[in-house]
């Protein structure tokens, strides 16, 4: 699971109870340690008085820390009043322009005399106040103790959203071959993407492809792993004098991405590497995407940015796979086919399910061994799209439940079930969703999702 550094102000204001907020402090860092993908950077009790922030000294030394450990989000928590100078003015205000923060308060109590050690409620309106003064994007947590439910939940979904955020701002996505000629979907502009996420399109011709794939023999260690993998699917005895290709293509393409820093590609996948080769790449694709290189097809540079953002907002733990949204179920109301030639990472396979290598269903160049043939496994999904026009970005999130159901067709599928899918349909085409999807064995994600959109000025369209 990957891991994402997130700093945590416990702030304070004198002279409510300094044992309330010590108390305050030591209970949410016992809840944060339990939300995975988090680890959190907060000032010792060594560094400032039992490890609160209440001055300006304590803000200067827990920006210190956060900008020494590279924090990639802030959560700023009121353990009593608060004290919005030093959190938010010197600590949050300090931080890298566009820092995501979580703000919260602690519930507080009234003691047998009468005295209150707390008032956060009326604190955090003070820190809202602060951020909102200084055009700092931030979310919030209804108030609570850190035991409950909504605690967990709230600093799960930021820690994803921060995860997706460190990942997506100054991406290099590799553009490898150009977009197919009549896919005008998958157009993109590289000016956006480098004015609002520092994002660079890192564009490499097929023809190093080619080179590279030439160059790499068939008894190199990593090709003769790859066949191993590979011819654990059933494969027919006509295709198997292309597993060594198919293997070469992986190795090469793997190769690439790591020389060249990249954190996603965007892959031409027909019908050159068909004519030239006898192959397709959508296997490649997949098993690429499993280990973690993360490839998008026909050159969906967007494609390709919005499987970086599920991935990472899924903290690692499931790979995402690059869809159409094919069809709708022909007799089930609100299910819809997720599907594509046979691109999907071998991971999600269901269990009993058998693997196959096949020619591609729809392309007719003979020879096209590479396909790789599967029913996805069942269970709930986010599936997600980000799009721009005329520089405004957009991302389309809905969750779903993935189901087994009848007909059984070609390629790498599953049958989506969701809430209303005329709701899914008017959107998308009201927002200019293309045929291209992203999909993810994670349900989580989509609420990570829309957080991450909110600290990266991006519309967020939610499906029903």
């Amino acid at each position: 699971m990957k891991k994402v550094k997130i700093g945590f102000i416990p702030s304070h204001r004198e002279p409510f109870g300094e044992e309330w907020a010590k108390e305050m402090r030591g209970r949410c860092l016992a809840e944060m340690k339990k939300v995975p993908g988090l680890e959190v950077v907060v000032p010792a009790q060594s560094a400032t008085k039992n490890g609160l922030v209440r001055n300006l000294a304590d803000a200067r030394k827990t920006l210190e820390l956060f900008k020494k450990n590279e924090v990639a989000g802030v959560i700023v928590g009121g353990m009593t009043f608060g004290h919005e100078t030093s959190a938010v003015g010197v600590t949050i205000a300090g931080m890298p322009k566009g820092t995501p923060v979580l703000q919260f308060a602690t519930k507080g109590m009234v003691a047998k005399d009468g005295t209150r050690p707390s008032d956060s409620w009326c604190g955090q309106f003070m820190i809202a106040s602060a951020l909102k003064r200084r055009e700092i994007a931030f979310e919030h947590i209804p108030t609570c103790f850190p035991e409950e439910p909504v605690f967990h939940q709230w600093v799960s979904r930021f820690t994803r959203a921060c995860a997706a955020t460190q990942a997506f701002r100054g991406a290099r996505i590799g553009q490898l071959g150009a977009r197919p000629e009549e896919f005008e979907s998958v157009w993109w502009d590289e000016a956006s993407l480098q004015r609002d996420f520092n994002q660079t399109v890192v564009p490499i011709d097929l023809a190093d492809i080619f080179m590279r794939l030439d160059n790499t023999p068939a008894d190199d260690a990593d090709v003769k792993k790859a066949v191993k993998e590979i011819a654990a699917a059933r494969i027919p005895d006509e295709a198997k004098q292309y597993v060594s290709t198919l293997a070469r293509l992986e190795v090469a393409i793997k190769r690439l991405a790591e020389e060249k820093e990249l954190n996603a590609m965007a892959v031409n996948c027909w019908t050159q590497v068909q004519m030239r080769y006898g192959i397709c790449a959508c296997s490649v694709l997949g098993r690429l995407t499993d280990a973690g290189y993360l490839c998008a097809c026909e050159v969906d540079v967007y494609g390709a940015c919005t499987m970086l953002a599920a991935s990472a907002a899924g903290l690692g733990e499931t790979p995402p796979h690059f869809i159409d949204w094919t069809e709708l179920h022909p007799e089930k109301g609100n299910v819809w086919l997720a599907w594509h030639c046979g691109n999907a990472p071998p991971s999600l396979c269901q269990q009993g399910c058998e693997m196959c290598i096949n020619q591609h269903m729809i392309l007719p160049v003979r020879p096209s061994w590479g396909t790789r043939e599967f029913k996805l496994k069942t269970g709930p999904v986010t599936c997600c799209r980000l799009v721009e026009y005329d520089g405004w970005f957009t991302m389309f999130i809905g969750n779903g439940e993935m189901v087994d159901m009848p007909p059984h067709t070609r390629g790498s599928y599953g049958w989506v079930k969701v809430a209303d899918a005329m709701d899914w349909e008017q959107k998308m085409v009201e927002h200019g969703i293309i045929h291209h999807g992203v999909l993810i064995h994670d349900p989580a994600v989509a609420d990570a999702l829309e957080t991450f959109c909110k600290f990266n000025g991006i519309e967020v369209v939610r499906g029903a």
